[in-house]
């Protein structure tokens, strides 16, 4: 299990708005649940949601996708 939360990056890509907010769109590979969240945007572009795992239990396989 792992500790720390999922993280977005995407190169080339400027805040969407001044307070670094953002939304994701998560899709768990395994049983095909999908969240919507607010996440925050770090100075080096990655994505702070505070998602861990799904509700089938899975950690590590999503598709992870910033919305516009």
């Amino acid at each position: 299990m792992r500790s720390e939360s999922l993280t977005v990056q995407e190169v080339g890509s400027e805040p969407e708005a001044s307070s670094g907010r953002v939304k994701i769109h998560i899709r768990c590979r395994k049983c095909g649940e999908v969240f919507i969240l607010r996440g925050v945007r770090d100075v080096r572009g990655h994505v702070e949601t505070g998602f861990r795992r799904c509700l089938c239990d899975n950690d590590r396989e999503f598709d992870i996708e910033t919305l516009g």
